[in-house]
């Protein structure tokens, strides 16, 4: 296990170097030159590349967990956007006839989520009084993460250009909208604790 771990984490290095200098044209270039079982593991490690810059940036914005309860809370929450990304990239590749297996998914999902990783993490070392940086930090993110998305869909799961227009926002609608449904559940959850 931790072999694998060693060398799925040496994978997403090797990717994230090509998606550092060209994240949209690099996405196709990274995933074949991994090749799908390789790809896999390396959007696993991105994706909790993402759980943990979300963790790190509330732990710095003073959104500390309170106890073993509280920390596996927040670990759930963190992970729960990207889980959410890649089940909804499953159900819009296979909705939309793509190729591939669970390792494009997972793979363009973890990877288009970095931009948000990091400009999570900028963001909480900021601070609220640069509100108006934070904002310009985030949508160059959001705005990455679409692109992405689309480049992934097209060049790697070979959807057509029109389907992948419909496939990115229904895709960004669902995570938001199932990562919505589990934070009210938990947070109803410790709303009933506290009463």
């Amino acid at each position: 296990m931790a072999d694998r771990a060693k060398a799925a984490s040496k994978d997403s290095l090797e990717a994230f170097k090509v998606l550092a200098l060209d994240p949209i044209g690099g996405l196709a270039t990274a995933f074949s030159s991994l090749g799908e079982a390789r790809a896999l593991g390396a959007g696993i490690v991105f994706g909790v590349t993402f759980a943990v810059s979300l963790f790190i940036a509330a732990c710095i914005s003073h959104f500390r967990p309170d106890g073993f309860g509280d920390f596996l809370k927040f670990i759930v929450c963190s992970i729960i956007p990207f889980l959410a990304m890649a089940g909804a990239c499953f159900v819009g590749r296979k909705a939309f006839r793509g190729e591939g297996s669970i390792a494009v998914d997972v793979f363009v999902a973890g990877a288009s989520l970095l931009p948000l990783a990091f400009a999570a993490l900028a963001s909480s070392i900021l601070g609220f009084v640069n509100v108006e940086v934070m904002a310009m930090l985030v949508t160059f993110a959001l705005v990455l993460n679409i692109l992405m998305l689309f480049t992934g869909f097209v060049r790697i799961a070979h959807i057509s250009e029109r389907g992948a227009t419909l496939t990115v926002p229904l895709v960004l609608l669902a995570s938001i909208w199932f990562s919505k449904i589990i934070y009210a559940s938990l947070l109803s959850s410790a709303m009933r604790y506290m009463f």
